[in-house]
């Protein structure tokens, strides 16, 4: 029996070695001359390379919601906002002033009308927790609207902000 192994095993392993070997040693056309060609993968974009990527948008700089207008800057005192919380301000109309608020997984965001005089009108935004968890991580910046009780005209807004 050990003498029928050996005649079959022993052919069947040389024939194995001579086509690895034969692959191996073959001579293949050299590389092309000059600067070689990266692979690429098709992503949409209009072909030629030239274009400059994306800038990122960043959530705390936004437009307003359609239908409202920017409140200029300069009638805005966000001082009192938590850092990372947008500070634009719209209106719509003369008696509803926007903000955006800051929510996810697990937080909700509200505003509040909290004081309105001759020369400003105050606004509190609001992140409050819903659970404890387990809660997902990503942010929202749900657009939030009060109504006054008169006309806005040149009042600034004034933001303040909490976290509970």
């Amino acid at each position: 029996m050990p003498a029928l192994r050996m005649t079959v095993l022993f052919p069947s392993a040389l024939l194995g070695a001579a086509l690895l070997l034969a692959g191996c040693g073959g001579t293949s056309p050299p590389p092309p001359a000059g600067p070689s060609t990266p692979p690429t993968i098709a992503t949409g974009a209009p072909p030629g390379g030239t274009s400059t990527p994306p800038v990122p948008v960043d959530p705390l700089v936004a437009d307003p919601p359609d239908g409202t207008t920017t409140l200029d800057a300069s009638r805005v005192d966000a001082s009192g906002l938590p850092p990372g919380f947008p500070t634009l301000v719209w209106t719509r109309g003369p008696r509803t002033v926007g903000v955006y608020g800051r929510a996810g997984g697990c937080t909700e965001a509200t505003a509040q009308l909290v004081d309105q005089t001759a020369e400003a009108v105050t606004v509190r935004v609001l992140q409050t927790t819903t659970s404890t968890g387990p809660c997902t991580r990503e942010l929202r910046y749900p657009p939030l609207e009060v109504t006054l009780a008169a006309d806005l005209e040149q009042r600034r807004v004034v933001l303040t902000g909490e976290i509970r």
